[in-house]
């Protein structure tokens, strides 16, 4: 198997896996936010003075 043979099967694998990892990654962050969505803690303060 030659070098070119190898690095096309190397990409024709490892692409559209790292895609894959990269499409799971978004899917669990949309999916833990809207879990536990965020909510910015407001300081009570005085608007008067």
């Amino acid at each position: 198997m030659s070098a070119i043979t190898q690095s096309l099967q190397l990409m024709l694998i490892g692409l559209p896996i790292m895609f894959g990892v990269i499409l799971l990654f978004m899917g669990l962050t949309v999916l833990i936010t809207k879990v536990f969505p965020y909510k910015p803690e407001e300081e009570e303060e005085d608007a008067e003075g």
